[in-house]
């Protein structure tokens, strides 16, 4: 086999190998994360316990709410979504949140749980929350909510908590999911007050 009529494709061949690494060398490499450690500096976390005398204040004043402090002053940012809970008797819940923007909204989802629901006593504490009682994905779910559209999430109490469902009792409703084109939230807390 003669080899001549093939040399011309071969150099062709290897000088379109070394120009692709040519241009591979061009390319700037980016510092590694060890080496970019030194420019970001970590923040210095403090916690404050505060007496029950000091809590009551907080309670009364408002800016104590479900055990975290929030500044009442502080402008809310609107959510993207309308949201309620509905319950067709005292243990089945279902969350209903509708999209009523113009435009489609991209979510991500750190988890495979869309919602949590938290039942709280009078005094506002935390007596059950339905994530305590279900395994999730660990994984990122991106969805788009289209536009106009509306979903329903799905809750069932324990039963042995509907003999204590009465006046002050309260659910709250949390979405997992967060807006990533966006600075507004997704959703607020939904709450509904037995």
């Amino acid at each position: 086999m003669q080899l001549k009529p093939l040399l011309p494709l071969i150099g062709l061949s290897l000088l379109g190998c070394s120009g692709q690494q040519a241009q591979a060398s061009k390319t700037q490499e980016l510092p590694k994360p060890a080496e970019q450690a030194h420019l970001t500096t970590k923040p210095h976390i403090q916690s404050i316990e505060a007496s029950e005398e000091q809590r009551a204040k907080l309670l009364a004043s408002g800016k104590l709410d479900n055990n975290l402090s929030e500044e009442k002053d502080k402008p809310v940012k609107t959510p993207l979504f309308d949201a309620k809970l509905i319950v067709t008797d005292k243990i089945n819940v279902t969350l209903q949140y509708t999209n009523l923007q113009s435009y489609a909204v991209p979510l991500m989802f750190r988890s495979g749980m869309t919602a949590d629901l938290w039942l709280m006593d009078p005094q506002g504490q935390k007596l059950w929350a339905w994530s305590n009682e279900m395994m999730f994905t660990q994984a990122i779910r991106e969805v788009v909510m289209p536009a106009g559209k509306t979903q329903n999430v799905k809750f069932r109490l324990p039963v042995n908590m509907e003999d204590k469902l009465g006046k002050g009792y309260r659910l709250t409703a949390i979405f997992a999911g967060q807006a990533t084109e966006s600075q507004r939230p997704a959703m607020a807390k939904v709450v509904y007050d037995y």
